[in-house]
Protein backbone atom coordinates (compact mmCIF):
# COMPACT_ATOMS: atom_id res chain seq x y z
CA UNK A 1 0.00 0.00 0.00
CA UNK A 2 1.37 3.28 -0.86
CA UNK A 3 1.83 6.41 1.65
CA UNK A 4 0.92 9.75 1.28
CA UNK A 5 3.04 12.37 1.56
CA UNK A 6 2.69 15.42 2.69
CA UNK A 7 3.73 18.89 2.07
CA UNK A 8 3.12 22.24 3.46
CA UNK A 9 3.34 26.04 2.18
CA UNK A 10 5.85 28.17 3.99
CA UNK A 11 6.52 31.68 2.97
CA UNK A 12 3.21 33.86 3.80
CA UNK A 13 5.22 35.39 6.67
CA UNK A 14 9.00 35.38 6.07
CA UNK A 15 9.94 37.09 9.66
CA UNK A 16 8.05 33.57 10.82
CA UNK A 17 9.73 31.69 8.77
CA UNK A 18 12.22 29.92 11.19
CA UNK A 19 9.42 29.18 13.83
CA UNK A 20 7.39 27.82 11.15
CA UNK A 21 9.95 25.47 9.66
CA UNK A 22 10.62 23.99 13.06
CA UNK A 23 7.25 23.40 14.27
CA UNK A 24 6.87 21.33 10.84
CA UNK A 25 9.84 18.98 11.25
CA UNK A 26 8.74 18.46 14.89
CA UNK A 27 5.01 17.73 13.26
CA UNK A 28 6.46 15.20 10.58
CA UNK A 29 5.78 17.19 7.43
CA UNK A 30 7.93 15.75 4.25
CA UNK A 31 8.56 18.65 2.14
CA UNK A 32 8.26 22.29 2.04
CA UNK A 33 6.69 23.95 -0.54
CA UNK A 34 7.32 27.72 -1.56
CA UNK A 35 5.05 29.81 -3.78
CA UNK A 36 6.37 31.87 -6.51
CA UNK A 37 4.22 34.37 -7.98
CA UNK A 38 5.62 37.06 -10.74
CA UNK A 39 1.97 39.10 -10.50
CA UNK A 40 1.39 38.14 -13.63
CA UNK A 41 1.00 34.15 -14.47
CA UNK A 42 -1.31 34.41 -11.33
CA UNK A 43 -2.37 37.87 -9.75
CA UNK A 44 -0.60 37.21 -6.43
CA UNK A 45 3.16 38.21 -5.49
CA UNK A 46 5.68 35.97 -3.19
CA UNK A 47 8.88 33.90 -3.03
CA UNK A 48 12.39 34.56 -4.33
CA UNK A 49 16.09 32.85 -4.52
CA UNK A 50 16.99 34.59 -1.31
CA UNK A 51 14.04 33.04 0.71
CA UNK A 52 15.04 29.65 -0.84
CA UNK A 53 18.30 30.19 -0.02
CA UNK A 54 17.53 31.45 3.48
CA UNK A 55 15.01 28.41 3.74
CA UNK A 56 17.47 26.21 2.70
CA UNK A 57 20.15 27.35 5.56
CA UNK A 58 17.21 26.75 8.13
CA UNK A 59 16.20 23.17 6.96
CA UNK A 60 17.45 20.04 5.48
CA UNK A 61 14.20 19.29 4.71
CA UNK A 62 13.62 18.89 0.67
CA UNK A 63 12.51 22.01 -0.71
CA UNK A 64 10.16 22.25 -3.79
CA UNK A 65 9.74 25.80 -5.59
CA UNK A 66 6.62 26.09 -7.73
CA UNK A 67 7.23 28.63 -9.92
CA UNK A 68 3.35 30.42 -10.96
CA UNK A 69 5.45 32.91 -13.24
CA UNK A 70 5.46 33.56 -16.76
CA UNK A 71 9.01 32.94 -18.00
CA UNK A 72 10.29 30.07 -15.53
CA UNK A 73 13.11 29.54 -17.81
CA UNK A 74 14.62 32.86 -16.70
CA UNK A 75 14.64 32.00 -13.45
CA UNK A 76 15.04 27.92 -12.72
CA UNK A 77 18.33 28.22 -12.45
CA UNK A 78 18.64 30.72 -9.77
CA UNK A 79 15.99 29.08 -7.62
CA UNK A 80 18.03 25.40 -7.90
CA UNK A 81 21.47 27.27 -7.20
CA UNK A 82 19.37 29.03 -3.38
CA UNK A 83 19.20 24.66 -2.52
CA UNK A 84 15.78 24.01 -4.32
CA UNK A 85 15.13 20.10 -4.57
CA UNK A 86 12.40 20.30 -7.02
CA UNK A 87 11.21 22.98 -9.39
CA UNK A 88 8.20 22.71 -10.71
CA UNK A 89 7.09 24.72 -13.92
CA UNK A 90 3.72 25.17 -15.44
CA UNK A 91 2.46 24.21 -18.83
CA UNK A 92 0.91 27.29 -19.46
CA UNK A 93 3.38 29.46 -18.97
CA UNK A 94 5.59 31.24 -21.85
CA UNK A 95 8.50 28.99 -22.44
CA UNK A 96 10.21 25.67 -23.97
CA UNK A 97 8.35 23.13 -21.32
CA UNK A 98 11.06 20.84 -22.65
CA UNK A 99 14.12 23.32 -22.39
CA UNK A 100 13.26 24.06 -19.06
CA UNK A 101 12.54 20.94 -17.91
CA UNK A 102 15.99 19.74 -19.65
CA UNK A 103 17.68 22.44 -17.41
CA UNK A 104 16.56 21.91 -14.09
CA UNK A 105 17.52 18.01 -14.62
CA UNK A 106 21.06 18.61 -15.89
CA UNK A 107 21.75 20.77 -12.70
CA UNK A 108 20.97 17.26 -10.61
CA UNK A 109 17.40 19.08 -9.50
CA UNK A 110 14.42 17.15 -9.61
CA UNK A 111 11.55 18.01 -12.35
CA UNK A 112 8.03 18.95 -11.86
CA UNK A 113 5.39 20.29 -14.44
CA UNK A 114 1.79 21.72 -13.22
CA UNK A 115 -1.35 21.66 -15.07
CA UNK A 116 -3.53 24.37 -14.17
CA UNK A 117 -6.80 23.42 -13.00
CA UNK A 118 -8.45 23.83 -16.83
CA UNK A 119 -6.05 21.96 -18.52
CA UNK A 120 -6.25 18.85 -20.00
CA UNK A 121 -3.82 16.09 -18.76
CA UNK A 122 -3.36 15.34 -22.75
CA UNK A 123 -1.70 18.47 -23.42
CA UNK A 124 0.93 17.46 -21.10
CA UNK A 125 0.98 13.48 -22.27
CA UNK A 126 4.94 14.33 -24.26
CA UNK A 127 6.45 15.51 -20.95
CA UNK A 128 5.54 12.67 -18.70
CA UNK A 129 8.20 10.23 -19.62
CA UNK A 130 10.95 13.08 -18.56
CA UNK A 131 9.09 14.69 -15.04
CA UNK A 132 9.99 13.73 -11.17
CA UNK A 133 6.55 15.03 -9.98
CA UNK A 134 2.88 15.87 -11.81
CA UNK A 135 1.09 18.79 -9.52
CA UNK A 136 -2.48 18.77 -10.19
CA UNK A 137 -3.62 22.18 -8.90
CA UNK A 138 -6.81 21.66 -7.87
CA UNK A 139 -8.64 24.77 -7.17
CA UNK A 140 -8.46 28.40 -8.85
CA UNK A 141 -5.64 30.97 -7.59
CA UNK A 142 -6.05 32.71 -3.90
CA UNK A 143 -6.34 31.85 -0.42
CA UNK A 144 -8.64 29.47 1.08
CA UNK A 145 -10.04 28.87 -2.68
CA UNK A 146 -12.74 25.39 -2.43
CA UNK A 147 -11.24 22.46 -4.36
CA UNK A 148 -13.07 22.16 -7.72
CA UNK A 149 -14.37 18.26 -7.64
CA UNK A 150 -14.17 17.82 -11.48
CA UNK A 151 -10.12 18.46 -11.32
CA UNK A 152 -10.42 15.03 -9.48
CA UNK A 153 -11.03 13.24 -12.44
CA UNK A 154 -7.31 14.55 -14.35
CA UNK A 155 -5.95 13.00 -11.16
CA UNK A 156 -7.02 9.77 -11.63
CA UNK A 157 -6.58 9.68 -15.40
CA UNK A 158 -2.89 10.81 -14.19
CA UNK A 159 -2.13 7.82 -12.09
CA UNK A 160 -4.22 5.57 -15.60
CA UNK A 161 -1.22 7.48 -18.02
CA UNK A 162 1.31 5.92 -15.24
CA UNK A 163 0.49 2.72 -14.99
CA UNK A 164 0.01 2.43 -18.97
CA UNK A 165 2.91 4.00 -19.98
CA UNK A 166 5.07 2.45 -17.14
CA UNK A 167 5.84 6.05 -15.94
CA UNK A 168 7.55 6.58 -12.29
CA UNK A 169 6.17 10.51 -11.46
CA UNK A 170 5.06 11.49 -8.55
CA UNK A 171 1.50 12.60 -8.83
CA UNK A 172 0.51 16.13 -6.33
CA UNK A 173 -2.13 17.58 -5.61
CA UNK A 174 -2.45 21.47 -4.35
CA UNK A 175 -5.56 23.80 -4.13
CA UNK A 176 -8.15 23.32 -1.58
CA UNK A 177 -7.52 20.24 0.13
CA UNK A 178 -9.17 19.97 3.18
CA UNK A 179 -9.98 17.48 5.64
CA UNK A 180 -13.23 16.31 4.59
CA UNK A 181 -11.72 16.66 0.83
CA UNK A 182 -8.48 14.51 1.65
CA UNK A 183 -10.27 10.92 1.32
CA UNK A 184 -11.48 11.50 -2.29
CA UNK A 185 -7.89 13.08 -3.48
CA UNK A 186 -6.05 10.31 -2.08
CA UNK A 187 -8.78 7.45 -3.92
CA UNK A 188 -8.63 9.30 -7.04
CA UNK A 189 -4.54 8.37 -6.94
CA UNK A 190 -2.30 11.46 -5.10
CA UNK A 191 0.69 10.42 -3.76
CA UNK A 192 1.18 14.00 -2.26
CA UNK A 193 -0.45 16.61 -0.55
CA UNK A 194 0.07 20.65 -0.84
CA UNK A 195 -1.15 21.08 2.73
CA UNK A 196 -1.92 25.14 3.36
CA UNK A 197 -0.50 26.15 6.83
CA UNK A 198 -3.91 26.52 8.17
CA UNK A 199 -4.64 23.27 8.44
CA UNK A 200 -1.70 22.68 11.01
CA UNK A 201 -2.21 25.21 12.93
CA UNK A 202 -5.54 24.39 14.44
CA UNK A 203 -5.02 23.70 17.92
CA UNK A 204 -5.00 20.05 17.66
CA UNK A 205 -2.17 18.41 19.50
CA UNK A 206 -1.31 16.21 15.89
CA UNK A 207 -3.44 17.20 12.75
CA UNK A 208 -1.09 16.01 10.68
CA UNK A 209 -1.18 12.28 12.15
CA UNK A 210 -5.18 12.88 11.60
CA UNK A 211 -4.37 13.51 8.36
CA UNK A 212 -2.10 10.77 7.49
CA UNK A 213 -4.28 8.29 9.16
CA UNK A 214 -7.18 9.71 7.31
CA UNK A 215 -5.05 9.18 3.84
CA UNK A 216 -4.29 5.78 5.43
CA UNK A 217 -7.93 4.85 5.44
CA UNK A 218 -9.00 6.24 2.35
CA UNK A 219 -5.79 3.96 0.91
CA UNK A 220 -7.78 0.77 2.50
CA UNK A 221 -10.71 1.61 1.28
CA UNK A 222 -9.80 2.78 -2.43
Amino acid sequence: MRSVRFTAVVGAKPCQTESEVRELEMAGIDLLHVEVMDGHFVPNLGGGPDFVAALRATTELPIEVHLRIEQPDRYARAFIEAGADIVTVHLEARHDVRKTMELIRSMGCRCGLALNPLTLLEKALKHLPRIHHLLCLTSNPGPRQPLIPETLKKVAQAKSCREEGNFAYEIAVEGGVSRESLASVVIHGADRVVLESHLLHRGEEDPLRELRAAAEEANMGG
